[in-house]
């Protein structure tokens, strides 16, 4: 039986935040639909309830909760006739409201909580339930529940602040996570970073138990993925080598933050000539419909020809770097 999904995503980037969702949930097999979009709010129509280990691998997204009620009315008295009794077991609960529009909070508290059996206890600071009430172009009610977090504010731990052996031009775990979703890549698939630098990938990537593989041309970055791993007790094969090293390995899934700065060492190699190289080491051991994910300052270095580009995103870090997210997949 179908089931809508309320999806708050985070502000950083909505339009990654909403193809994240989307795309980790067809991998999934869920078969979304995209049937509201306004601002940051989401609502998708799935084939079946979302496993919470799912719901965890999001970066993007801040909460997630199923749909109780969604209609275009926005009259507050006749949408309480509609609503059914609300069934939260014996959890505890509060009512939130995402957004309004000229309905007293206190009133929607008090009407709304009539729905649900008094024997269900009120705890604002830490509910088993929250109830979430949204009113705008459409009016959408909607239940939390605590094991259904996403991993938005989660995976702030594996921040490079937080790392013993970071770079400072290291992607944003947020967005190397979201890089991950959406490289069609499931639990027990591989994939690769051959860029793998202090292994902020890797990480994301072996915290959602998929096989993670790195490979860096120097042995100073090995050792610190290798390291930066074990800080979170996580597993990966991480090698020395060239990017001619793919070859070596069977994958999914490519997922990398290339070099791309005149600090970047590539052992005299230009930027734009590896990049080529590697466009076309990708384009000799991938399988079609296989994906590479990667985040480039530059898009004009990538050649897509044996790929078709499925996403491009922006991602601003300040005045003099603009990265571009780019999906690409074997034709």
């Amino acid at each position: 039986m179908s089931q809508k999904y309320l999806f708050e995503l985070g502000g950083e980037n909505i339009e990654l935040g909403k193809c994240e969702a989307i795309e980790l949930l067809k991998t999934e097999k869920y078969e979304p639909k995209l049937v509201y979009y306004n601002e940051s709010i989401i609502i998708l129509d799935v084939l079946k309830e979302i496993n919470k280990m799912v719901i965890r691998r999001l970066g993007m997204t801040k909460r997630v909760s199923k749909v109780l009620y969604y209609s275009n009315k926005n009259k507050f008295d006749e949408i309480l006739k509609e609503i059914p009794r609300i069934d939260i077991k014996k959890k505890s609960f509060a009512i939130r409201l995402i957004k309004k529009e000229g309905i007293p909070e206190n009133e929607i508290a008090i009407k709304l909580g009539e729905k649900i059996p008094k024997r269900n206890k009120i705890n604002l600071s830490k509910p088993d339930v929250k109830i979430l009430y949204y009113s705008d172009k459409k009016t959408i009610i909607s239940i939390w529940e605590r094991n259904l977090e996403t991993y938005y504010k989660r995976c702030l731990k594996h921040h490079i602040r937080y790392r013993p052996f970071f770079s400072p031009i290291g992607i944003h775990p947020r967005i190397s996570r979201s890089m991950v979703n959406l490289s069609n890549s499931t639990k027990g698939d591989n994939v690769i970073d051959p860029f793998c630098g202090t292994g902020g990938i890797l990480i994301e990537i072996a915290d959602m138990q998929i096989e993670a593989i790195g490979i860096d041309i120097l042995k100073k970055m090995v050792e610190n993925s290798v390291g930066n791993l074990r800080h979170y007790n996580l597993k990966g094969i991480v090698v020395e080598g060239d990017i001619q090293n793919v070859e070596n390995y069977d994958f999914n899934a490519i997922v990398t933050d290339p070099p791309y700065g005149l600090s970047t060492t590539t052992k005299g190699e230009g930027v734009k000539k590896l990049m080529s190289r590697s466009m076309e080491i990708f384009a000799e051991t991938m399988k079609k419909k296989q994906r590479v994910v990667m985040a480039v300052s530059n898009p004009k270095l990538i050649n897509p020809k044996d790929f078709t580009l499925i996403h491009k995103f922006e991602w601003y870090i300040h005045k003099s770097l603009t990265r571009y997210i780019l999906v690409l997949e074997r034709n």
